[in-house]
């Protein structure tokens, strides 16, 4: 009995010492978009294949009142709602204002405009 008790403690102690070890590892640096094509605006709306990779260059407009994680963004071609989950803005801070690369995926719909799942925002001179 005395045996599995310590064999116990001794696994639950080896198991938290390791844990923050392994939390700790992550990978700090730019997110490849290799094999992202860009596209405007007007070009991404008229996609017919679902899960296609792009990346759009312009400003988010606005919020959409009725979704928090979906935003207006808008190029020279035109504007679209894209949803861009909070942890993809990070630390940056966007405003209408500011130019921004957006590059994700497309969800090609058939009865209703095309949808942008954006995974990575970043914030251009």
């Amino acid at each position: 009995m005395k045996t599995q008790l310590v064999l116990g403690a001794l696994l639950v102690t080896a198991t938290l010492t390791a844990a923050p070890s392994l939390a700790l590892a992550a990978f700090e640096g730019p997110t490849s978009t290799t094999g992202a094509v860009d596209m405007s605006v007007d070009k991404v709306l008229s996609l017919k294949f679902d899960r296609e990779q792009v990346c759009m260059t312009g400003k988010i407009v606005n919020k959409v009142a009725t979704d928090n994680e979906h935003y207006t963004f808008q190029d020279a071609s035109g504007s679209m709602v894209v949803e861009i989950d909070d942890y993809v803005f990070g630390n940056q801070v966007v405003t209408p204002a500011t130019k921004v690369r957006l590059c994700g995926e497309v969800d090609a719909e058939t009865f209703k405009p095309n949808e942008f799942d954006t995974e990575t925002l970043t914030v251009l001179p």
